[in-house]
């Protein structure tokens, strides 16, 4: 298949740029006639867009509706969809702006062709560092993970941004990062807010954005915690053996991109002088050095990155704070944000045909709107799932997440799937969330209250101490 590229026009400067990421489909993957012609097929999709006048919606896969895909295509449309899956526009950066839909006329258009690998996740230790998981990106497994996420702050379009300039910085003529920066993002807060996931949907997003400049993109995957448990005793030389090994990947491979995910990373980052102080050993603050002596001599290399997650920030040793060049708070879903959460899981049963309806469920605001005039309406129902949801006890963001199908395999009976059913259902499965939790905390009260009335002898040395447990907490010594 070839395709003709048209002649350039005059670049006029604009102030934004449109980002559409065109995905290989699966059946000519493998296959070299078509998808060596990928780099022509971008110049040939950004030059048909630039050249026209046309509209694009933030999200949308423009493959999807056969008519306005005809009307922006045109005579490239059969030849497009013989090679792609796909055609979405995913991100706008440029002055800030509350407009979903951007005219070709008024932004740059990039178009990034990739395909995605589907290797299984490795049952083995990696030869080339042991203790860690090495995936080829873009990666089947992290398919659409980025789009799900949602917070109540742009913490994605801060990533994005940060990785713009990160690789923009890369790109001097020094071929190093710039400055005594350090490429460490750091993402902290409680367990359940989907830290990690937002780190391997950026490394997703790094690899599809690099497609052009990095022949390959490996995501490196250390979980700490099974690093700590599996070489304890060792766990400083282990480190400095991953940090070496990375160097060596980044000097051997120069035409490779490295994102290294470093999760629960306060296993080898703790404070140095809180551990002094609490007795820890001397193992874990050999393994703090080692970080941030790996970090130092790995920092010029224009092809790395890393990604940190931590769910107790104030353990953190503050030389290691110092080195991360983006620290961002991910915290608990708003209301909004749990709104949303819930509406794509429930989309993407019903695109998998588990949950079979015609209904759309609306936007978080389209629903506030719309409530008083629907209140059975399935926006309203959706929102008084929320609101009940926040009447009881948090529920962390993974568990969202996972909310809508874990309802309707613990609770369907029939052949199928409806919508009402569906949120019946998960009205249902919170309800239950809700009565385990109310059922811990009052468990976790009586066994407070059970220390009341009793009496404590506590035998030193020199005196012996009588503590009795009642509303006043008398302290007798003798």
């Amino acid at each position: 298949m070839d395709f003709v590229l048209l002649p350039n026009k005059e670049v006029i400067a604009k102030p934004g740029k449109l980002f559409i990421e065109a995905q290989i489909r699966d059946d000519v993957r493998n296959n070299l006639p078509e998808v060596r012609n990928a780099a022509e097929l971008k110049a040939l999709l950004e030059t048909h867009f630039s050249s026209g006048n046309f509209t694009f919606e933030l999200l949308e896969d423009i493959l999807v509706n056969e008519r306005t895909a005809d009307l922006r295509l045109g005579a490239h449309l059969q030849r497009v969809k013989n090679v792609l899956k796909s055609l979405k526009v995913v991100e706008y950066l440029g002055p800030h702006t509350e407009q979903t839909i951007y005219s070709s006329t008024g932004v740059r258009i990039e178009v990034q062709v990739y395909e995605l690998h589907d290797t299984p996740k490795p049952l083995e230790e990696d030869s080339h560092i042991p203790q860690a998981e090495i995936t080829p990106m873009p990666h089947a497994r992290f398919d659409g993970i980025w789009d799900e996420l949602v917070f109540a702050e742009d913490i994605k379009g801060d990533l994005i941004w940060m990785m713009t300039n990160i690789l923009r910085f890369s790109s001097s003529s020094s071929g190093k990062v710039g400055g005594d920066m350090n490429p460490v993002i750091l993402l902290h807060g409680f367990p359940g807010t989907g830290k990690t996931t937002l780190c391997q949907g950026l490394a997703q997003k790094i690899a599809i954005r690099l497609r052009s400049k990095y022949d390959t993109t490996v995501l490196v995957q250390i979980n700490t915690a099974t690093l700590l448990s599996k070489y304890y005793s060792e766990s400083a030389k282990q480190v400095d053996e991953i940090f070496t090994k990375i160097a060596r990947m980044c000097q051997e491979e120069p035409h490779t991109f490295t994102c290294v995910l470093i999760d629960e990373v306060e296993s080898i980052a703790s404070s140095r002088e809180f551990s002094t102080i609490g007795g820890e050993s001397h193992d874990s603050l050999r393994a703090t050095n080692a970080l941030l002596t790996g970090l130092d001599k790995t920092k010029n290399y224009p092809n790395l990155i890393f990604l940190c997650t931590s769910n107790m920030l104030d353990a953190l040793d503050d030389a290691f704070l110092d080195r991360c060049g983006l620290k961002r708070a991910v915290t608990m879903p708003s209301i909004a944000s749990q709104y949303e959460i819930l509406r794509k899981r429930i989309q993407k049963l019903v695109d998998r045909r588990v949950i079979q309806t015609e209904k759309v469920l609306p936007s978080y605001e389209d629903a506030k709107s719309c409530v008083y005039l629907d209140s059975a309406g399935v926006g309203a129902r959706l929102l008084g799932i929320v609101e009940l949801i926040n009447s009881s006890p948090t529920i962390s963001g993974r568990s969202l997440t996972q909310l809508p199908e874990c309802a309707v395999l613990q609770y369907l009976r029939e052949e199928e799937c409806n919508m009402d059913m569906a949120l019946a259902f998960i009205e249902r499965q919170v309800k239950l969330i809700r009565s385990s939790q109310q059922e811990k905390h009052e468990a976790t009260n009586d066994s407070k209250t059970e220390l009341w009335g009793t009496e404590i002898e506590i035998r030193g040395k020199k005196r012996t101490f009588k503590m009795s447990f009642d509303e006043d907490l008398d302290i007798e010594s003798e």
